[in-house]
């Protein structure tokens, strides 16, 4: 059977029939027009008992007036998910309006960062208040950025044996120093921040979406947005959505003085603690985007033509400036 032909019987567990499907984003999300309304149907990589604390944590809000979310469609059995072989499949409501990010790709911003205080006031503390959850993506994080740095003085090293470099190793050895001296410095704020926080019996945990993107924003009639995709998230501190939100937001040629104002917005529904703000700029401070240009470059994992290699990398560069100065004047 063709893994397209999989959704027909899937939606049968909701006790509907597809008059059509067509593909959203291939291989994984598609459109289902059925006589009861449009859907979409994704088939995730989540673990099943994701979705089930996921749509649980999503119904509690909505329990509660959050509008937030587009929720979970149940099944006949009141399941969240449809577990069929190997796949794993959800199906939400289809909500038009995506669109209006790509005429516009900031206008996601002040929604989506207003949705995300929400959503982290609405659920901290929701089911535990346990200091020894964020230790682990603090460790993780570590050991991912000296090994992350680690390669990057190889190919510091590698770059600057070559007999002819490449564009893009000039432009790598033009900026390494730079790149290096921000990574250290975020590894040092983190350990530091590890070492202070070592036996602090307190710190807020809230239900995060982890992957705050424009695609996973939907704008409504009321200017305001409703989340979807919550494949990834988790109970975390809050601050690590806020640092994926805001590597997007610069890599959508944000500015710094729309970052402080989206701060504000985000701070006026759920202000961080000291603590928490000095995690964020840790996060922040160091170069993921540009790290992972230079793993995949001199890795060979992707095969980009050097022209994208080199301008992927000097657009990379000039986001982090941008970012940069913005960390060193909001915190």
């Amino acid at each position: 059977m063709n893994r397209f032909d999989d959704i027909f019987p899937m939606l049968q567990e909701y006790d509907m029939f597809a008059q059509t499907v067509d593909v959203v984003k291939a291989p994984n999300v598609y459109k289902a027009i059925t006589p009861y309304g449009s859907f979409i149907c994704k088939r995730t990589r989540a673990a099943p008992q994701r979705l089930q604390l996921v749509s649980g944590v999503l119904r509690h809000l909505d329990q509660k007036g959050w509008d937030g979310a587009v929720p979970f469609f149940y099944t006949k059995y009141d399941e969240p998910y449809v577990l069929r072989g190997e796949d794993t499949y959800y199906i939400t409501a289809w909500h038009p309006g995506a669109e209006k990010w790509e005429q516009d790709p900031l206008a996601w911003a002040k929604p989506a960062v207003e949705r995300l205080a929400e959503l982290h006031h609405l659920t901290q503390n929701f089911r535990f208040d346990d200091p020894r959850q964020v230790e682990p993506l603090i460790d993780s994080l570590l050991r991912r950025w000296d090994s992350m740095l680690l390669l990057a003085d190889k190919a510091t090293e590698a770059a600057s044996h070559r007999l002819y470099p490449s564009p893009f190793d000039v432009v790598f050895l033009a900026n390494c120093a730079y790149v290096k001296e921000m990574a250290q410095t975020a590894i040092g704020l983190l350990r530091d921040w590890r070492e202070r926080h070592r036996t602090h019996a307190h710190f807020r945990l809230s239900f995060i979406h982890g992957s705050p993107q424009p695609a996973h924003f939907l704008p409504d009639r009321n200017g305001k947005a409703r989340m979807l995709n919550f494949d990834r998230a988790v109970f975390d501190t809050p601050t690590r959505d806020l640092a994926m939100f805001y590597r997007t937001y610069f890599y959508l040629a944000g500015d710094e003085a729309g970052a402080s104002q989206l701060f504000r917005h985000y701070s006026d529904i759920f202000p961080l603690r000291p603590e928490e703000t000095n995690l964020l700029a840790a996060f922040l401070t160091y170069p993921e985007r540009i790290m992972r240009d230079i793993s995949t470059y001199y890795s060979g994992k992707h095969d980009w033509s050097e022209l994208y290699a080199v301008k992927r990398l000097e657009k990379d560069m000039d986001r982090l400036l941008r970012l940069h100065r913005w960390i060193q004047q909001a915190f």
